[in-house]
C-alpha cells in the first residue's frame, strides 16, 4: 500500500514547496524561521539553485498557480485579455506614428509643424513625468532588465520559428 509523507510547515504557511527536479523536491524556507520538525523521511539541506532548476521549477505548479492567480487579479482589475491587447495595440499604434512622424521629420519627406510636435513634445513629457514620479510602473523597474529582454528575445525567436516551421512552411508546401 505504501504511505506519503507531507510537509509539516508552520502556523503562517512559511514553507512553499516550489516543485521537484531529478527527484529532489525545494522548498522555500524564510531565512526568519525555523522549520517545524519534519517525518524522518524528509530531510532539509540547504541548496542553490541552479539556472537550470530554476527554469525547471518554473514550469512546474507553484508558478503556474501564481501565473493563473496573476491573470484572474489582472483580468477582474484590468480587464480581459482583449481590452489589455488593445491597450497595446494603442500604445504601438502611439509608438508607430511618433517614430514615423520623427522619421519624416528628420530625413525632410514631411517636416512636422509645430503644432505636432508640440503635441508629441507633451505626450512624451507626461509619460516621463509619470515614470520619474512612480506614477507609471515600468516591468524593468521590476524584472531584472537583462533577464526580461533575454526572456523576450528567445520568445521571440521562438515564435518567428513555429511561425515559419508550422504556418509559412507549411503554406508553401502546398503552394498557398
Amino acid at each position: 500500500m505504501g504511505s506519503s509523507r507531507t510537509l509539516a510547515n508552520t502556523e503562517g504557511n512559511d514553507l512553499t514547496v516550489l516543485g521537484t527536479v531529478n527527484g529532489t523536491t525545494y522548498v522555500h524556507v524564510p531565512d526568519s524561521i525555523t522549520p517545524p520538525e519534519q517525518p524522518t523521511e524528509i530531510a532539509f539541506k540547504e541548496s542553490t539553485i541552479t539556472p537550470e532548476v530554476k527554469e525547471e521549477l518554473k514550469k512546474q505548479r507553484f508558478v503556474a498557480v501564481k501565473k493563473q492567480l496573476l491573470r484572474e487579479s489582472l483580468e477582474n482589475e484590468i480587464g480581459d485579455t482583449h481590452d489589455m491587447i488593445a491597450d497595446c495595440m494603442k500604445l504601438i499604434e502611439f509608438n508607430i506614428m511618433l517614430t514615423s512622424r520623427l522619421a519624416a521629420d528628420y530625413f525632410g519627406t514631411e517636416p512636422m509643424s509645430e503644432t505636432t510636435k508640440s503635441t508629441y513634445g507633451q505626450r512624451n513629457q507626461q509619460f516621463l513625468d509619470g515614470v520619474d514620479s512612480g506614477a507609471i510602473k515600468l516591468r524593468g523597474d521590476l524584472d531584472d532588465i537583462n533577464d526580461m529582454f533575454q526572456r523576450l528575445m528567445v520568445r521571440y525567436t521562438r515564435t518567428q520559428e513555429l511561425i515559419n516551421e508550422k504556418y509559412i512552411q507549411e503554406l508553401n508546401r502546398v503552394g498557398l
